[in-house]
């Protein structure tokens, strides 16, 4: 059509000169000139339509699912044109196509994953995330296409996914979410960003516990183990000068020999049920078990002007370990003496429960707990009132050897305190095995 339009530009020039001759020159050729223009704007015209028609079928490109190449009319170039862009076309196709069946992988693979883990397009935004990191960071379940920001709730781990993104490399970085220590790793899979995240929490706080647990443990056992150095060197010194204190310095000695006793034996005992290992219970009759601890606790009750009862049936059989249960009965039995005051009085009861469980209640009137030290009370080494543990030779890991014995039978344990008026622990132990 240019080439047509061409030509008769020409032709109505020459028609122009012609006519120039009749009527002068000037006329001749501003006529050329207005043909010549019309000539060039057609021209232009045909290339923007074209050009108008060709970005039109580019555009279809993105609702197709297959590609269709382009077909252009014109010369040489043009045909180069269309060659070029068809090639590219084809070259995206592949390649969005290719990404259309990794997507739905990379999304199953997050749901498959059992840590939290969330996955990120290239222009940040949440493609998927797996029930874990939902229930983690508070996302809800319906929630789809948030930023990462909103994802996430933490400027550190949203500065990672955009570091990698930016980046391509992983990064592993800490953050703290409200009280989790959180650990995450960023990565890259395709053109998307993927987060993955550790919950620390747990185990922080078990490092935590076991620090503690070392110091107050070297804390205590540095206790008994100086007073025995100290009486030791007395005694050598007592034995030349002055041999009539010996017998006190040696029993002395033995008071502070068997405090370190029983402190290692609770903690061999607190470690052993701590395990939490497979239990290979047999039936008990926890009836017999109460009053047989109850009988080995009346010199100490005596000692301390404390009265002991018991109420129990004649038999009350439960399923677990003879030892495991005895420590229970005894170290509730022991507290109750121990914290009472002269005139005081523990009862213990031991009832039926709904056909499935038996109650244990150890009830003392002694000097109650105050209501801030009730939740710590089973921690490894609390003590409500430290100096007279001491005193009395308790190692402070009494009640929580209890809560880790009750634990492990399927049982539970609570507590009720009054200042000043007393307190009571009740224990529920299942009847059948808890395996």
């Amino acid at each position: 059509m240019t080439a047509r339009l061409l030509a008769g530009a020409t032709l109505l020039t020459v028609a122009g000169f012609v006519l120039g001759w009749q009527f002068g020159g000037v006329i001749a050729l501003i006529a050329a000139v207005i043909v010549a223009l019309i000539a060039v704007v057609a021209h232009r015209m045909h290339e923007d339509r074209s050009i108008r028609r060709t970005a039109l079928e580019i555009n279809q490109w993105m609702s197709r699912t297959e590609h269709r190449g382009l077909t252009l009319r014109g010369g040489q170039a043009w045909q180069e044109l269309a060659i070029a862009i068809n090639a590219l076309g084809a070259a995206y196709h592949r390649r969005g196509t290719r990404l259309a069946r990794e997507r739905p992988w990379r999304r199953e693979l997050v749901d498959a994953l059992v840590q939290p883990a969330l996955l990120f397009s290239d222009e940040g935004r949440m493609l998927a995330a797996n029930d874990a990191a939902r229930t983690l960071l508070g996302i809800a379940f319906d929630a789809e296409d948030l930023t990462v920001m909103q994802a996430v709730g933490t400027a550190a781990l949203a500065d990672a996914v955009r570091v990698t993104r930016e980046h391509g490399a992983p990064v592993t970085v800490d953050a703290e979410q409200g009280e989790r220590d959180l650990r995450a790793t960023v990565t890259t899979v395709g053109d998307e960003t993927l987060l993955i995240i550790d919950d620390r929490t747990h185990e922080r706080r078990v490092e935590e516990l076991r620090r503690n647990f070392v110091v107050n443990a070297s804390h205590e056992l540095k206790t008994p183990v100086t007073g025995i150095q100290t009486l030791a060197e007395a005694l050598q010194v007592t034995l030349r000068t002055d041999p009539a204190r010996a017998p006190a310095l040696v029993s002395q000695l033995g008071g502070e020999a068997e405090r370190l006793v029983r402190l290692v034996n609770d903690l061999l005992d607190l470690r052993r049920l701590e395990e939490r290992g497979p239990l290979e219970s047999v039936p008990v009759d926890l009836a017999e078990l109460v009053r047989r601890a109850v009988a080995d606790a009346v010199p100490e009750a005596e000692q301390s002007q404390v009265d002991l009862s018991v109420d129990a049936p004649d038999r009350a059989f439960v399923s677990g370990l003879p030892g495991d249960l005895e420590l229970i009965v005894e170290n509730l039995v022991a507290n109750g003496i121990k914290y009472n005051r002269p005139g005081g009085s523990v009862a213990i009861s031991l009832s039926p429960s709904g056909g499935m469980y038996y109650t244990l209640r150890v009830s003392d009137t002694g000097i109650g707990i105050p209501q801030p030290d009730l939740g710590r009370i089973f921690e490894r080494f609390y003590r409500v009132d430290s100096a007279r543990s001491r005193e009395t030779g308790g190692t402070g890991l009494g009640l929580s050897i209890v809560r880790h014995a009750t634990e492990r039978h399927g049982g539970t344990i609570a507590v009720e305190s009054l200042l000043g008026e007393g307190t009571t622990f009740t224990v529920t132990l299942p009847v059948g095995p808890t395996d």
